[in-house]
């Protein structure tokens, strides 16, 4: 018996089958959804449709796991696949198929060849933390059997033996991971989703004072290259520590005063030129210039202790040693870009200016259609700062 009504959930309860056979009812919102009813009282959902000209069924699933809403919302997606020539059936029997051979550990592995090295230069560090903590545990699971209480009793665990940063490191990258598997269809979903950071990071709004940045750069001086001249520039450029620590001298245009820095070292994975206020260009030439065999220093790094060959990397000492000088405590390197950030705006320069001198990523209809360089006002705002420096370091007081 077949027959049309629109479905809601009372009356697919009351919906019976005959003695024998079954009961096909079909959906009047959604046409090609039906409910079959067996003689024994199972009820399972189906979309009709026509591929090829050849009529075909898809199985969605049983009632009532699967609800009114669900069905109906797969029955449409099915209907798109057919819309665009696609077979719903076989791509549910592929899906079916890759899953029975896709565990855990060999997703991480096409993972990080297909999407992490291309797309991420942190690529290292999530194949570190996968491989170091969620390979050991899911390696030989189907990707279709991790659940969200394994996400979650993982960071526990990992919580417990240790610190906090890394457990949040690992949960963003298991987040990017089932995102993409699940974007690949060979899950239904993230079991990452609605699951919590296991801890948010602080958003600290430390600003530098006009007498903290005199003692920071007077102690600057005084301890000299290679890191008091690092810390200077990273005052005066408002970059990112990374990037600065691994400047190379090929990088640095001593004829345009320009700093140009490739996108594979740039963390918003685009090229950037960053003007060089007079006063950086003489910190700059007073540091030591290594040759290389050749006689060539052009891929040398600027700061460094090693004649060139690895940037600089003493950090915690030298930033003790610092901060004792100086007399300030509490500071972050990173705190460095904010001051430079939040003086550039009291000196009357525009937003939009400074977010390109910061290099703050663009989305949208600006990322797409604003191909201005900005590099003139760039240079104009640095070299504001540049001297708004140098008078707070000449002040009295």
């Amino acid at each position: 018996m077949m027959t049309k009504i629109r479905l809601t959930d009372v009356a697919v309860q009351k919906l019976r089958s005959p003695d024998k056979g079954r009961n096909a009812v079909q959906d009047e919102l959604v046409p090609n959804l039906w409910l079959r009813i067996t003689d024994k009282g199972h009820k399972s959902w189906a979309v009709a449709y026509r591929y090829n000209g050849k009529p075909k069924r898809l199985t969605l699933g049983n009632y009532p796991a699967v609800g009114i809403s669900d069905a109906r919302q797969a029955a449409r997606d099915a209907m798109q696949k057919v819309a665009r020539g696609e077979d719903p059936h076989y791509l549910k029997k592929e899906k079916i198929e890759a899953q029975k051979i896709y565990t855990f550990a060999t997703v991480v592995e096409d993972y990080i060849e297909r999407y992490a090295k291309p797309k991420n230069r942190t690529w290292l560090a999530t194949q570190r933390l996968l491989y170091a903590h969620a390979v050991p545990v899911w390696g030989e699971m189907p990707m279709t059997s991790i659940s969200r209480r394994d996400v979650i009793a993982l960071l526990d665990k990992m919580m417990r033996r240790h610190a906090k940063q890394p457990t949040r490191h690992l949960f963003a990258a298991l987040r990017k991971l089932f995102n993409w598997v699940a974007e690949r269809n060979l899950i239904e979903f993230s079991p990452c989703a609605y699951v919590k950071s296991p801890i948010q990071p602080n958003n600290r709004d430390r600003v530098l004072k006009d007498d903290e940045i005199k003692a920071i750069w007077q102690a600057c001086v005084a301890q000299g290259a290679p890191f008091g001249a690092l810390v200077q520039v990273l005052l005066l450029t408002g970059q990112r520590l990374n990037e600065v620590a691994r400047m190379r001298w090929n990088e640095v245009d001593f004829k345009e005063n320009l700093w140009r820095l490739p996108r594979e070292r740039v963390k918003v994975n685009r090229s950037h030129e960053i003007p060089l206020s007079p006063l950086v260009i003489e910190i700059l030439q007073s540091l030591p210039r290594y040759a290389s065999e050749t006689g060539d220093d052009g891929d040398h790094f600027v700061f460094t202790t090693t004649g060139g060959r690895r940037p600089f990397s003493g950090f915690s000492k030298c930033k003790a040693r610092l901060d004792k000088d100086a007399s300030v405590y509490g500071w972050r390197i990173h705190d460095l870009r904010r001051t430079c950030g939040t003086n550039l705006a009291k000196l009357g320069i525009p937003v939009s200016t400074i977010s390109q001198v910061l290099n703050h990523a663009q989305g949208g209809v600006t990322a797409i259609y604003n191909r201005h360089s900005y590099l003139p006002e760039k240079r104009i705002a640095l070299e504001k700062w540049a001297q708004r420096v140098t008078e707070i370091a000449r002040e009295d007081g």
